[in-house]
């Protein structure tokens, strides 16, 4: 059932004419399953608890090519129950073989099932990005991250 909220998710982004394009994408993290898709030109990181999660059902991040040295950045936690729930979304550029943040986003929604963040951020090209968010359900949390995109 989660697996097909993602594949909807993911679907509704792509019909909203976001993102275009296509490229693989996969998530790790700590007890998380991995995920890879194809999408048009985003790649997506996914994660899910695993069963013992009790509040955090998953969480993605997302990375695009928005054209014009520019990236659509986002992520998205999703909660199993009202609770808080936030989604802190960093967008990273590797230099000399090591990631550094660049710039990072936050929401944080009390007594919901739903947090999410989607901005653009001007980047210099040359470089590999990815963005990686880290998820929270109340006591619950995983994290997200993007293949390399280069730009």
């Amino acid at each position: 059932m989660k697996k097909w909220l993602a594949v909807l998710l993911m679907a509704a982004m792509v019909v909203a004419g976001a993102f275009s394009g296509n490229m693989e994408a996969k998530a790790s993290g700590t007890e998380e399953e991995v995920s890879y898709v194809n999408l048009e030109n985003t790649l997506i990181g996914y994660a899910e608890m695993q069963t013992w999660g009790v509040y955090l059902m998953d969480g993605y991040s997302t990375l695009n090519d928005a054209g014009n040295s520019r990236v659509g950045v986002g992520g998205i936690t999703n909660a199993a129950k009202r609770c808080t729930v936030s989604v802190n979304t960093v967008l990273e550029r590797k230099v000399n073989g090591s990631w550094s943040r660049v710039t990072s986003f936050t929401e944080t929604n009390e007594n919901a099932i739903h947090a999410s963040i989607s901005q653009y951020v001007s980047v210099v090209s040359g470089y590999y990005y990815r963005v990686r968010s880290m998820h929270r359900a109340s006591t619950d949390s995983s994290a997200s991250y993007t293949d390399a995109l280069w730009m």
